[in-house]
This record gives C-alpha cells, sequence and structure tokens, in this order.
C-alpha cells in the first residue's frame, strides 16, 4: 500500500497548492521514468518466443520481473507502482487525487458488480480506499459524485454491468474536474470528448440510440447525440482538434473503432507533450501521465499478442508515439 495523504477524497477536491521547488522534484523524477520503451524494444518484446521471454525483457527495461507471472498480474502490479509514485511525488493532493481517481474509480466498478458477478481479488488496484465496503453497500468513504451515484444505482436496482459502469464513470469525470488545476482539467475534458466520439461512433455502427455520453467535455452533448445518424459523421465535429480521428471513423466504414482508440491515445499524449513547458508548471508530469497509461496498455497488447500467437496484428495497434 502507498504513503497516501489522507482526507482530500470526501466531496470536491480540496485546495492544495505546489511549491516550484515540489513541482521541479515531481517533474524531474517523472522525466527520468518516462518512456522506458520505443518501437524498437517493443518490436523485439513481441518477437519473444514466450511470454516468460518477454517479462525477462521488460525487467532489462526498468519494469519489474517476477517468473511465472500472468499478464493480468504483471499489469495490475505495475499499475500500483505507478500509482504510488503519482501519489508520493506529486505534492498538490488536488493533482495527485485527480490522477489517481481512474485507478479508485474502476476497484468501485468492480466492487459493486462483485454483488452480482464474481470479481478475482487480485484484480483490484492499491488504492487507499478499501473498495470491499462499497460491495457491503458502506459509502462513507466514497466522494460526493460518487456516492451519488451508487445511491442512484441503488435505487434503480441496476446489475448490469454496462450501466454500472456508466454510472460510475460519469461521477468520476465530474470529480477529476472539480480538482480547480487547470492543466489537468484540460486533459480529461479531451479524454471526455474522445470517449464520447468513441460512443457516437459505436452507437452509429450498431444502428441504435441510448444515453451513454458523458457531460464535461468539450463538445455539447446535443452535437454528440446529432453526430449518431447525421449524414456526414465527420463534419460534426469540424472545427473540433478531433476532426482528423472522425474522418478516419467515417473512412473506415466505422469498422476499425480499435483504430480510433490509438488515435485517442496519441491525441492526449502529443496533448500533453509540450517542449516549452516550464519546469515549475504541471504540464511535464501530465505529458508523463498520459505516457504511463498508454505505455501499460500498450504492454498489455503486446504480452496478449503474444499469448494469442497474433504478433502480426501487434503493429496495426501501436501508438504513433513510438514511431
Amino acid at each position: 500500500m502507498y504513503a497516501y495523504r489522507r482526507g482530500m477524497l470526501k466531496g470536491s477536491i480540496g485546495n492544495g497548492n505546489m511549491t516550484a521547488s515540489t513541482t521541479v522534484f515531481a517533474n524531474t523524477l517523472a522525466m527520468q521514468y518516462s518512456k522506458r520503451l520505443d518501437a524498437e524494444r517493443l518490436r523485439r518484446i513481441v518477437d519473444a518466443p514466450t511470454v516468460e521471454a518477454a517479462f525477462k525483457m521488460l525487467g532489462d527495461y526498468g519494469y519489474s520481473y517476477t517468473a511465472g507471472n500472468t499478464v493480468d498480474k504483471f499489469i495490475v502490479e505495475e499499475t500500483d507502482r505507478f500509482i504510488a509514485f503519482i501519489a508520493d511525488t506529486v505534492a498538490d493532493r488536488r493533482a495527485a487525487d485527480a490522477l489517481i481517481a481512474p485507478f479508485w474509480y474502476n476497484n468501485v466498478k468492480l466492487a459493486y458488480k462483485s454483488r452480482f458477478i464474481e470479481v478475482p481479488s487480485d484484480a483490484y488496484y492499491q488504492t487507499e480506499k478499501d473498495a470491499t465496503k462499497i460491495a457491503d453497500g458502506e459509502y462513507d468513504d466514497a466522494d460526493v459524485f460518487l456516492s451519488r451515484a451508487l445511491e442512484g444505482l441503488d435505487e434503480e436496482g441496476e446489475s448490469k454491468p454496462q450501466n454500472i459502469d456508466i454510472a460510475i464513470t460519469r461521477a468520476m469525470y465530474k470529480y477529476v474536474l472539480s480538482c480547480g488545476v487547470h492543466s489537468v482539467k484540460k486533459y480529461f475534458r479531451a479524454e471526455i470528448d474522445l470517449k464520447n466520439i468513441l460512443t457516437a461512433a459505436r452507437l452509429r455502427r450498431l444502428g441504435i440510440r441510448r444515453a451513454e455520453f458523458i457531460d464535461g467535455g468539450k463538445i455539447a452533448l446535443d452535437k454528440l447525440e446529432a453526430a449518431v445518424s447525421a449524414e456526414s459523421f465527420s463534419d460534426s465535429f469540424n472545427g473540433t482538434p478531433y476532426e482528423q480521428a472522425a474522418e478516419r471513423i467515417e473512412e473506415n466504414g466505422f469498422s476499425s473503432l480499435g483504430a480510433f482508440e490509438r488515435d485517442a491515445d496519441d491525441f492526449l499524449y502529443f496533448m500533453t507533450d509540450s517542449p516549452c513547458a516550464a519546469m515549475t508548471t504541471f504540464e511535464p508530469f501530465l505529458n508523463y501521465y498520459a505516457l504511463q497509461r498508454i505505455e501499460l496498455k500498450t504492454i498489455k497488447t503486446a504480452l496478449v499478442c503474444i499469448k494469442t500467437d497474433t504478433r502480426d496484428t501487434f503493429f496495426e495497434r501501436m501508438p504513433k508515439l513510438y514511431d
């Protein structure tokens, strides 16, 4: 369990200040651990004869190595180290709580769904809050947004995993957008937009309309709803930073939404990758955060491709930031 400073997860995210010296320190450490992989190292990993051999390579590249590990356990363990690094390094608790929130809320989803389906105990990330209390219907540790969402699910008697995920995800974004840190809010607003575009494309491909969009992004919800049935899907996003990505979705006939997920990862990374960002601002650490989330996802994809002997498909999914 990492050393997490208590007292900031109740209600909306509280006030906090990060001095220039602690910001520089956090950014320096983040840059030191940033981008342990590149295209050549990823090629070597994917070419490994076995998953175990790939684990050993990852150990050489700065990741942990435990003999006989599984793909899922490895990703959870590395994510736990990532969470601990954020908690121990970022001095501004508003920012740290917001960056850790996706992992805590993931635990909440698992815990709530464990009332209806079996959830492996090792699927949870190590966070300061105990998610088993959520499974027992105890919401004392939940922030106000999460409490409202969970109580709403209880009142509706909701048991469908997809509806549970949507309700808790919406609460998470309300929480992180309450942090008051401009760069963090900008990052998560973009993430909301990208998730909403993907949702619109998926609904259009399925030919259905459903209330699955997340509030809080820059793109208005009515524009997203209109895109589902508009004559031109991509025209709905003209004048936005996502115009080209939407065009590629339409050009592919909505058949390759996985490619858009890769484009979304690239967008978030390059959005935070500013060579002129001052070390006294939060942007360098945020770039590390975006990269590490992408890298863990990319590693999991590589390991699964090895395990299923579908290595050739990996490079179709590899983010362009590794080119």
